[in-house]
Formats: C-alpha cells, sequence, structure tokens
C-alpha cells in the first residue's frame, strides 16, 4: 500500500457559494463544472447502466450484487452551481470487490472521494492512469477515502474485463463492483468519469463530472475534508 500523504502546497483552494452548493476555485482561475464535463460521456440509452447486457464483472470472477445499507437516493446529476444533492446524506452500500474482497461505503466520519468508472468509457480510460500516478507521486490523501466504484459492466463491449483493464493500470484506490448498476442509480450518475466528493459528516459536498486534473484533485480532496 502507499503511504498516506502528509500536508502539501495545494493549488486549489475550494470555497462555498451557498448553504446548497460548492464551487472550487484554481489558482489559475474558477473552476467552472462544465469545463469538467466536457470530457465525459453522457449516458444515454445504449449506454446507460441500466440498459447494459452484462449484469457479472466476468465469468472468470462473479460478485455478488451490491446491497443498500441506508440512505435515500440522490437526485440525477446535472451540471451547474445548484446541484440539490448537496448536503444530502449519501447512500450507504456494502458490497464486494472482483476477488469478493467486503467493501462497503458509510457514513463513518471520514472524508470520501468516490469515483464511477465504465470499463468502456474512453475519458475513464483516460482518467484512471492520471488518478494512479497522482497517488503514486503523493500516497493517499492523509484523512481522506478514495473509493471506485465499477459500473455498466457490459462483455460486449471494448476494454472488457474491467479487472484486467484495472490490473495492467496498477489501480490501488479500492473497488466495489457495481454488478447489477444499482450503485450508480442511488447515486445519481449521468455520465462518466462521475465524481462524488463527502464530508466528514457523511454528506455530499460536491458532484462532478469528467476527466479531472491532479490540481482539481487537490482541491477535492480540500473540500471533502473542510469543515460542513
Amino acid at each position: 500500500m502507499t503511504k498516506a500523504r502528509g500536508p502539501r502546497n495545494k493549488r486549489a483552494e475550494p470555497v462555498r457559494t451557498g448553504p446548497s452548493g460548492a464551487m472550487i476555485v484554481l489558482g489559475i482561475g474558477v473552476f467552472v463544472i462544465a469545463a469538467a464535463a466536457l470530457a465525459a460521456v453522457a449516458l444515454t440509452p445504449s449506454a446507460s447502466p441500466t440498459a447494459s447486457t452484462g449484469a457479472a464483472p466476468s465469468s472468470a470472477s462473479p460478485v455478488a450484487p451490491s446491497s443498500p445499507a441506508g440512505g435515500a437516493a440522490l437526485p440525477a446529476y446535472a451540471a451547474g452551481p445548484d446541484d440539490p444533492a448537496i448536503g444530502r446524506p449519501i447512500p450507504e452500500v456494502v458490497g464486494a470487490s472482483f476477488d469478493g474482497t467486503p467493501v462497503t461505503i458509510k457514513a463513518d466520519g471520514k472524508p470520501k472521494l468516490i469515483v464511477f468508472l465504465a470499463h468502456w468509457c474512453p475519458h475513464c480510460q483516460r482518467e484512471v492512469p492520471v488518478v494512479q500516478a497522482w497517488i503514486d507521486a503523493n500516497g493517499m490523501p492523509a484523512g481522506v477515502e478514495l473509493i471506485s466504484v465499477v459500473t455498466a459492466i457490459d462483455p460486449n463491449r471494448p476494454n472488457y474485463p474491467p479487472e484486467e483493464w484495472l490490473a495492467r493500470e496498477r489501480w490501488q484506490v479500492p473497488v466495489i463492483v457495481d454488478a447489477d448498476n444499482q450503485i450508480a442509480t442511488l447515486y445519481g450518475l449521468t455520465a462518466f468519469p462521475y465524481w462524488v466528493a463527502v464530508g466528514a459528516d457523511g454528506t455530499v459536498a460536491q458532484r462532478l463530472t469528467g476527466e479531472l486534473t491532479p490540481e482539481q484533485l487537490d482541491a477535492l480532496v480540500t473540500l471533502a475534508s473542510s469543515p460542513s
């Protein structure tokens, strides 16, 4: 495992824009949510998790479907300054990784960054090595839990199976397999990659879609770690 990352010089500072939303401010200017969405695959009827024809992660590593452990579903994400999910409790989930190792998403007092990935999404394929390089360079962010959710799994689409893809990338972030696409639905996923920052109080601090830079990842870590 990589060591926990200590304090670092951040090039991004988050600021709250109101009781229902947040905007991340970068050193080079304002981080506009729509900019990240340009590097995202929006869901369509053919790309929707519920339309995926492959329910199991792969024939080599079947995983039991995840199950809700508490909390109401979040509204579907739509980019904009007034995300209605901000401040809402996250849905809690009990699931497992590809090898059956239990993985949970819980409001346990620890800030979180959750990233939703699809193996066939070209933006996810570009984002994974960026995030892994960010971890390799600095270690896991101190005090913030990283969790990845692999969803919309489809053996008829490119880059299958997802566990082999992530193994090639030496992905170190814990994975929860969303074999039945239930977690994606609970979290209001509408495009890939999909990011959810969660505060220590277990509520949503920010939701974003699209490829993020290391500076933007730093900003999300700071935002999730900030007092509510």
